[in-house]
């Protein structure tokens, strides 16, 4: 299994409160969403059919909907709600120099 690395995403000041950011690190779809001055980095791509969950909309704090289907996420675990058993990827992530930096 390949070892991890930290790969560069998107700027800090280009992440605001509440809106959904999108970068696609080294070839892999993810979103980035700021709350209460965290950030929180999942695989960016419903788990339905593949729409990108940046075109998606917040139904309440945590839950992000995806814009095609309806499906919801919840952005702290990746858990679909309703269902506990899917769940997109979550990836950890730094800030550096004002940089956002996620895991992969």
């Amino acid at each position: 299994m390949p070892e991890k690395s930290w790969f560069f995403a998107m700027k800090e000041n280009e992440l605001n409160e509440g809106k959904i950011g999108f970068a696609r690190v080294k070839g892999t779809p993810v979103i980035l969403v700021k709350k209460d001055d965290t950030i929180y980095s999942l695989y960016g791509k419903c788990l339905h059919m593949g729409c990108r969950l940046s075109k998606g909309n917040f139904i309440d704090d945590y839950t992000l909907k995806c814009g095609c289907h309806g499906w919801e996420y919840d952005i702290r675990s990746g858990k679909h709600n309703g269902d506990d058993n899917t769940a997109l990827e979550i990836y950890e992530n730094k800030i550096e120099d004002g940089k956002i930096l996620v895991l992969l």
